[in-house]
C-alpha cells in the first residue's frame, strides 16, 4: 500500500454534543507498500486456535530466552511465523496471519509493536501496565524469511513474557490459483463482509458467565438487541463460516481469562485465550473465530463470574464467486500510523465528553495500490485503535470508565449514544484494541468518546476490498 495522499480530520455533530475542533490536513507520509496482487488472494483460512510462542515454558522461544527485557530504548526479537500452528510453511502461500499477542507479568509499563522482519514500523499492537496480562488481536505480515519482529519498550528496566496464538491466515493469489482445498471446502476461501456493527449479547439483561463455564452464542441468523433490532445482522446461512466480534468482559469478581472457540468446551479450558481481565475491570478485545457446525460460537470463562457483551463487526463467507473482489483483504507490509491526536499535525487536541469527529480517508483510499496499480474500491479498514490518554473533565472529579466507538460515518444509536463500543478506557491508562471499521459515505470514519477528554491513535494494518 502506498500512502501518497494525507488524511484530514474534520469536526462533526456528535451524538450528544459538537466537536468544535478543526484540524488542518496532515503532512504527507512516506509510501508504504502492500503485499500482493489482490485479484485472487486475500482469502481467509481459519485454523483451530493454537499457541506458537510461550516464553514462560520455552515453546518456540528465541534469544534472549525466557522473559524478554524491557527498557526505555526498544528491545527487539524475531520469531518464526510460518509452519507453526497450522500456518503453511511456504511464504509463497501466506499473505498474512491473524494472531493474538499477549504480554504476561510485565515488571514495567510499556508497549509492544510487531511487523514483518526487515520492515521497521512505528506502530503499537498493545500497551500494558505493571503486572497486567494484556492481549490484542493483530495482523502479522511475514518478512523476507517468513519472520516477524516484535519490539518492546518499557518505562524503565524490567521484563515481560510474551505469548502468540494464531487463529487463521490470508492466502496469496498464487495459493488460490493452485486450487488448494481447505478443510473439505471446494476452495477454502473466506471473504470478510463488514457489518454495520451491532450488539447481539448483553448478559447484564440476564445471568453472568460463571467460573469454568461456557456460554453458547448463536451467530448464524443473529439479530441485534435493543429497541430497534437489526434482523439477521449475520445471515442465517451455512456459508457463514466465521465471525469478527468485539468481546467485552464487564467487572469480573476475580482476575480471569476468556476464550472464544467454535465448539462447546465442556468445561475444559482451551489452550488459547482472547481476553485477560483484572477483577472489577471492563475490557474488550476483537476476536476472529470460526462458527461451529451448529451456527454457534462458545465463550469460556476461567475464574469468578463476569458479565459479557458481544458486538458483531463482520463475518466470513465461503462459496463466493471466484471473480469477486468483495471481502478480500490486502494487508500492509507493516502497520502505519494513520493519526495520533496528541501530535501537532493532528491538532494536539483531545476529543471531549459526548463528542464525535470524522476522519476522511477518501484521499487515502484513492492512493492504495499494489505494484503501482490502484486497487480501487474498498469497504473497510482494519486497524489498532488505542485510547492513548483519558483525562478528567473536572479537576476534582475522576473520570468514570469510558469508551471509544469507531463508526462507518454515522454511528448507530441506542438511547442517543452509539449502540456498541470498540475500546473501553480508564483514566491515565493507554488501552488498545484491533477493530474492523467499515467506511461511511465518501470514506469517512467517525470516532465517538463517551466521557472525559480522550487522545487516541489509529495504526492501520489492512484494507478490505469491494467490487
Amino acid at each position: 500500500m502506498k500512502r501518497s495522499v494525507p488524511f484530514q480530520r474534520i469536526a462533526v455533530a456528535a451524538a450528544l454534543a459538537v466537536a468544535a475542533v478543526v484540524v488542518p490536513v496532515a503532512t504527507t507520509y512516506t509510501p508504504v507498500s502492500a503485499a500482493c496482487t489482490w485479484c485472487a488472494g486475500g482469502e481467509y483460512h481459519a485454523l483451530t486456535p493454537a499457541r506458537i510462542l510461550d516464553t514462560r515454558n520455552g515453546l518456540n522461544d528465541v534469544a534472549p530466552l525466557g522473559a524478554k527485557p524491557l527498557a526505555t530504548a526498544a528491545n527487539t526479537f524475531t520469531i518464526d511465523l510460518l509452519g507453526l500452528g497450522g500456518v503453511p510453511a511456504s511464504q509463497g502461500d501466506v499473505l498474512a496471519v491473524a494472531a493474538s499477542i499477549t504480554v504476561v507479568n510485565p515488571t514495567r509499563s510499556g508497549f509492544l509493536g510487531a511487523y514483518a522482519a526487515g520492515s521497521p514500523s512505528v506502530n503499537s499492537v498493545l500497551n500494558f501496565g505493571v503486572n497486567q496480562n494484556v492481549p490484542n488481536l493483530t495482523i502479522l505480515r511475514p518478512g523476507a524469511n517468513g519472520d516477524v519482529t516484535i519490539t518492546m519498550t518499557g518505562s524503565g528496566s524490567g521484563s515481560a513474557h510474551v505469548l502468540v496464538d494464531v487463529f487463521g491466515w490470508w492466502s496469496t493469489s498464487a495459493y488460490a490459483a493452485a486450487g488448494t482445498v481447505d478443510n473439505g471446502d471446494e476452495r477454502g476461501a473466506r471473504l470478510i463482509t463488514p457489518a454495520t456493527p451491532g450488539r447481539i449479547l448483553d448478559t447484564r439483561q440476564g445471568t453472568h458467565l460463571w467460573q469454568n463455564s461456557d456460554r453458547a452464542v448463536q451467530i448464524r441468523g443473529a439479530d441485534t438487541i435493543g429497541a430497534s433490532p437489526v434482523v439477521d445482522i449475520v445471515p442465517n446461512s451455512s456459508n457463514v463460516v466465521g465471525v469478527l466480534i468485539n468481546v467485552t468482559a464487564i467487572t469480573p469478581t476475580v482476575p480471569t481469562f476468556m476464550s472464544v472457540v467454535p465448539e462447546d468446551t465442556n468445561g475444559v479450558a482451551p489452550l488459547t485465550s482472547n481476553l485477560n481481565v483484572l477483577a472489577l475491570q471492563t475490557k474488550a478485545n476483537l476476536v476472529l473465530v470460526p462458527v461451529g457446525s451448529d451456527g454457534m460460537i462458545h465463550v469460556y470463562n476461567a475464574n469468578g463470574n463476569a458479565h459479557l457483551l458481544i458486538d458483531v463487526m463482520g463475518y466470513m463467507l465461503k462459496g463466493e464467486p471466484e471473480a469477486t473482489r468483495t471481502g478480500r483483504v490486502v494487508p500492509l507490509t507493516a502497520p502505519f500510523r494513520a493519526f495520533d491526536t496528541r501530535e501537532v499535525e493532528f491538532g494536539a487536541v483531545p476529543l471531549g465528553p459526548g463528542q464525535a469527529e470524522d476522519w476522511s480517508f477518501a484521499n487515502f483510499a484513492a492512493s492504495v495500490n499494489v505494484g503501482g496499480v490502484a486497487v480501487g474500491k474498498q469497504s473497510a479498514l482494519i486497524g489498532n485503535l488505542t485510547n492513548a490518554l483519558l483525562t478528567r473533565q473536572y479537576p476534582n472529579v475522576g473520570v468514570s470508565p469510558s469508551y471509544l466507538t469507531a463508526c462507518p460515518g454515522v454511528c448507530p444509536l441506542s438511547g442517543g449514544i452509539p449502540a456498541y463500543s470498540n475500546v473501553n478506557t480508564v483514566e491515565n491508562l493507554a488501552v488498545p484494541n484491533m477493530t474492523l471499521v467499515p467506511y461511511g459515505s465518501n470514506y469517512t470514519v467517525r470516532v465517538f468518546n463517551a466521557r472525559g477528554y480522550a487522545h487516541y491513535i489509529l495504526d492501520v494494518s489492512a484494507v478490505v476490498l469491494a467490487d
